[in-house]
């Protein structure tokens, strides 16, 4: 009967840990999420790091790609959604976003990437293509 006990107690311990990690988690992910909307981009990529830290999603680093694009850091934009597209190469939104980071940079490979976009069916990439590609 102990044993079953002290096993017990033992997962109930680590659901606990993983159930906090898990929240730590998703915590800084939505924080980060708030202050990008709000514009604080700097303090929304320390979100996003601590973020990956705890677990390296592909949406974190694309959220974290979209503060560095809108604060003007193109260098790692394209990193962070290249990292994602790595992760997840269906990940229509971030061919579309590196494209525009390409095209804003000279990058002639942005039409490259909005193909792609297009070819997943992303809203809009068609007309971006057709504005930026010509």
């Amino acid at each position: 009967m102990m044993k079953k006990l002290l096993l017990l107690l033992f997962f109930i311990g680590l659901f606990k840990i993983s159930f906090s990690q898990d929240t730590d988690f998703y915590n800084m992910y939505f924080e980060g999420n708030a202050l990008l909307s709000k514009g604080q981009y700097d303090k929304a990529i320390e979100k996003y790091n601590e973020a990956i830290k705890s677990f390296p999603a592909d949406y974190v680093y694309f959220n974290r790609g979209n503060a560095n694009y809108k604060k003007g850091d193109m260098k790692n934009a394209l990193l962070d959604y290249s990292i994602t597209i790595k992760m997840k190469d269906s990940y229509a939104e971030a061919y579309f976003q590196r494209a525009l980071v390409k095209n804003s940079t000279g990058d002639a490979t942005g039409c490259d990437d909005f193909k792609k976009a297009i070819k997943l069916e992303l809203d809009g990439a068609k007309e971006a293509f057709r504005k930026y590609c010509k």
